[in-house]
Protein backbone atom coordinates (compact mmCIF):
# COMPACT_ATOMS: atom_id res chain seq x y z
CA UNK A 1 0.00 0.00 0.00
CA UNK A 2 3.12 2.46 0.24
CA UNK A 3 4.19 3.92 -2.50
CA UNK A 4 7.19 2.99 -4.25
CA UNK A 5 10.16 3.39 -2.18
CA UNK A 6 8.41 3.89 1.22
CA UNK A 7 8.09 0.81 3.52
CA UNK A 8 5.10 0.65 5.29
CA UNK A 9 5.45 1.06 8.91
CA UNK A 10 4.83 -2.02 10.97
CA UNK A 11 2.09 -0.24 13.12
CA UNK A 12 0.69 1.09 9.77
CA UNK A 13 0.34 -2.15 8.24
CA UNK A 14 -2.34 -3.42 11.36
CA UNK A 15 -3.92 0.33 11.34
CA UNK A 16 -5.31 0.34 7.54
CA UNK A 17 -8.27 -2.09 6.64
CA UNK A 18 -7.55 -4.34 3.84
CA UNK A 19 -7.75 -3.31 0.32
CA UNK A 20 -11.11 -2.48 -1.01
CA UNK A 21 -12.20 -2.70 2.48
CA UNK A 22 -12.00 1.46 3.45
CA UNK A 23 -15.67 2.42 4.69
CA UNK A 24 -15.13 6.18 2.79
CA UNK A 25 -13.05 5.88 -0.43
CA UNK A 26 -10.07 8.54 0.60
CA UNK A 27 -10.51 6.86 4.18
CA UNK A 28 -6.87 4.80 3.17
CA UNK A 29 -5.43 7.58 1.55
CA UNK A 30 -5.69 9.81 4.15
CA UNK A 31 -4.49 7.26 6.64
CA UNK A 32 -1.57 6.27 4.37
CA UNK A 33 -0.58 9.92 4.43
CA UNK A 34 -0.57 10.03 7.84
CA UNK A 35 1.30 6.95 8.21
CA UNK A 36 4.05 8.94 6.11
CA UNK A 37 4.12 11.90 7.60
CA UNK A 38 4.90 10.17 11.20
CA UNK A 39 7.34 8.09 9.62
CA UNK A 40 9.31 11.35 8.80
CA UNK A 41 8.45 13.14 11.36
CA UNK A 42 10.45 10.77 14.11
CA UNK A 43 13.29 11.41 12.08
CA UNK A 44 13.82 14.89 11.69
CA UNK A 45 14.80 15.77 15.18
CA UNK A 46 17.97 15.43 16.49
CA UNK A 47 19.59 16.36 19.67
CA UNK A 48 16.99 19.31 20.00
CA UNK A 49 17.91 20.70 16.58
CA UNK A 50 15.46 20.86 13.71
CA UNK A 51 15.64 20.22 10.24
CA UNK A 52 13.79 21.32 7.12
CA UNK A 53 14.24 18.55 5.00
CA UNK A 54 12.23 16.24 2.75
CA UNK A 55 10.79 13.23 3.45
CA UNK A 56 11.12 11.33 0.90
CA UNK A 57 11.85 10.76 -2.69
CA UNK A 58 8.75 10.76 -4.76
CA UNK A 59 8.03 8.35 -7.17
CA UNK A 60 7.15 9.39 -11.09
CA UNK A 61 3.62 9.07 -10.34
CA UNK A 62 3.76 11.26 -7.49
CA UNK A 63 5.74 14.04 -9.27
CA UNK A 64 3.40 13.49 -12.19
CA UNK A 65 0.41 14.20 -9.45
CA UNK A 66 1.97 17.69 -8.73
CA UNK A 67 4.24 17.41 -5.56
CA UNK A 68 6.08 15.41 -3.35
CA UNK A 69 5.42 14.39 -0.02
CA UNK A 70 7.27 17.00 1.87
CA UNK A 71 7.71 17.48 5.79
CA UNK A 72 8.93 20.38 7.63
CA UNK A 73 9.42 20.26 11.73
CA UNK A 74 9.89 24.31 12.31
CA UNK A 75 8.66 27.34 15.04
CA UNK A 76 8.61 26.24 18.79
CA UNK A 77 8.03 23.47 19.95
CA UNK A 78 5.19 23.24 23.17
CA UNK A 79 5.27 21.17 25.53
CA UNK A 80 2.22 18.47 26.42
CA UNK A 81 1.00 20.91 28.87
CA UNK A 82 1.22 23.81 26.89
CA UNK A 83 -0.69 22.29 23.93
CA UNK A 84 -3.16 21.55 26.91
CA UNK A 85 -3.35 25.16 28.03
CA UNK A 86 -4.13 25.93 24.40
CA UNK A 87 -7.28 23.92 23.88
CA UNK A 88 -8.29 24.44 27.57
CA UNK A 89 -8.23 27.98 26.54
CA UNK A 90 -10.56 27.51 23.51
CA UNK A 91 -13.02 25.93 26.22
CA UNK A 92 -12.03 22.50 25.84
CA UNK A 93 -12.00 19.93 29.20
CA UNK A 94 -12.44 16.62 30.69
CA UNK A 95 -11.93 13.62 27.82
CA UNK A 96 -12.19 16.22 25.03
CA UNK A 97 -9.24 18.47 26.30
CA UNK A 98 -7.34 14.59 26.46
CA UNK A 99 -8.38 13.64 23.58
CA UNK A 100 -7.20 17.18 21.77
CA UNK A 101 -3.37 16.75 23.25
CA UNK A 102 -2.94 13.29 22.62
CA UNK A 103 -4.16 14.29 18.46
CA UNK A 104 -1.93 17.24 18.70
CA UNK A 105 0.66 15.05 20.29
CA UNK A 106 0.21 12.48 17.65
CA UNK A 107 -0.01 15.21 14.69
CA UNK A 108 2.52 17.50 15.06
CA UNK A 109 4.81 16.53 18.36
CA UNK A 110 3.76 20.13 19.28
CA UNK A 111 5.56 22.07 16.58
CA UNK A 112 3.84 25.37 15.96
CA UNK A 113 5.10 25.33 12.03
CA UNK A 114 4.78 21.76 11.78
CA UNK A 115 3.67 21.33 7.95
CA UNK A 116 3.09 18.60 5.56
CA UNK A 117 2.96 18.90 1.91
CA UNK A 118 0.70 16.40 0.46
CA UNK A 119 1.01 15.02 -3.01
CA UNK A 120 -2.12 16.70 -4.39
CA UNK A 121 -0.20 19.71 -3.77
CA UNK A 122 -2.77 20.96 -0.39
CA UNK A 123 -1.07 21.32 3.06
CA UNK A 124 -1.67 20.36 6.69
CA UNK A 125 -0.58 22.89 8.84
CA UNK A 126 0.48 23.90 12.71
CA UNK A 127 -0.48 21.94 16.06
CA UNK A 128 -3.23 19.74 14.80
CA UNK A 129 -1.94 19.85 11.34
CA UNK A 130 -5.09 21.91 9.64
CA UNK A 131 -5.73 21.02 6.02
CA UNK A 132 -5.44 23.85 3.68
CA UNK A 133 -7.60 21.51 0.94
CA UNK A 134 -10.70 20.95 3.62
CA UNK A 135 -10.20 23.70 5.53
CA UNK A 136 -9.08 26.89 3.64
CA UNK A 137 -10.91 29.40 5.80
CA UNK A 138 -8.33 28.50 8.12
CA UNK A 139 -5.19 30.74 7.19
CA UNK A 140 -1.65 30.07 7.47
CA UNK A 141 -1.67 32.72 9.91
CA UNK A 142 -3.94 31.37 11.73
CA UNK A 143 -2.96 27.48 11.70
CA UNK A 144 0.71 28.39 12.34
CA UNK A 145 -0.69 30.56 15.94
CA UNK A 146 -0.83 28.26 18.70
CA UNK A 147 -4.37 30.23 19.81
CA UNK A 148 -5.73 30.49 16.38
CA UNK A 149 -4.76 27.10 15.63
CA UNK A 150 -6.39 25.75 18.89
CA UNK A 151 -9.69 27.55 17.67
CA UNK A 152 -9.53 26.12 14.40
CA UNK A 153 -9.41 22.64 16.23
CA UNK A 154 -12.44 23.53 18.41
CA UNK A 155 -14.56 24.62 15.28
CA UNK A 156 -13.36 21.30 13.00
CA UNK A 157 -13.89 18.93 16.00
CA UNK A 158 -17.54 20.23 16.78
CA UNK A 159 -16.34 22.21 20.62
CA UNK A 160 -14.49 18.70 20.97
CA UNK A 161 -17.00 16.26 20.32
CA UNK A 162 -16.01 14.43 16.78
CA UNK A 163 -11.99 13.46 15.85
CA UNK A 164 -13.01 12.04 12.85
CA UNK A 165 -11.25 14.28 10.45
CA UNK A 166 -7.70 13.62 11.97
CA UNK A 167 -5.90 10.71 10.65
CA UNK A 168 -4.02 10.11 14.14
CA UNK A 169 -7.44 9.80 15.84
CA UNK A 170 -8.76 7.44 13.10
CA UNK A 171 -6.05 5.40 12.45
CA UNK A 172 -5.56 5.13 16.53
CA UNK A 173 -1.98 6.37 16.79
CA UNK A 174 -2.99 8.88 19.05
CA UNK A 175 -3.59 6.47 21.70
CA UNK A 176 0.24 6.03 21.96
CA UNK A 177 0.06 9.82 23.52
CA UNK A 178 -2.97 9.16 25.59
CA UNK A 179 -1.01 9.08 29.40
CA UNK A 180 0.69 12.03 27.94
CA UNK A 181 -2.08 13.79 27.05
CA UNK A 182 -3.71 13.21 30.38
CA UNK A 183 -1.17 14.36 32.84
CA UNK A 184 -0.93 17.35 30.15
CA UNK A 185 -4.54 18.39 30.80
CA UNK A 186 -4.03 17.64 34.50
CA UNK A 187 -1.44 19.85 34.78
CA UNK A 188 -3.33 22.46 32.58
CA UNK A 189 -6.36 22.44 35.19
CA UNK A 190 -8.91 20.36 32.60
Amino acid sequence: MSPPGIPTPPWRQAALPPPGRCPHSDDCEVALKYSRRVSVLSGLVVSGAVLAAPMATASTAEQQRGCAYQSTLAGTQLSDVQLAQQARNVGLHGQSLVLSVAVGIAESAGWTHAQLINTDCSRDRGLWQISDRWHPEVSDGQAFDPAGAARAMYAISSSGSNWSPWVAYNNGSYQQHMSRAQDAARQAGG
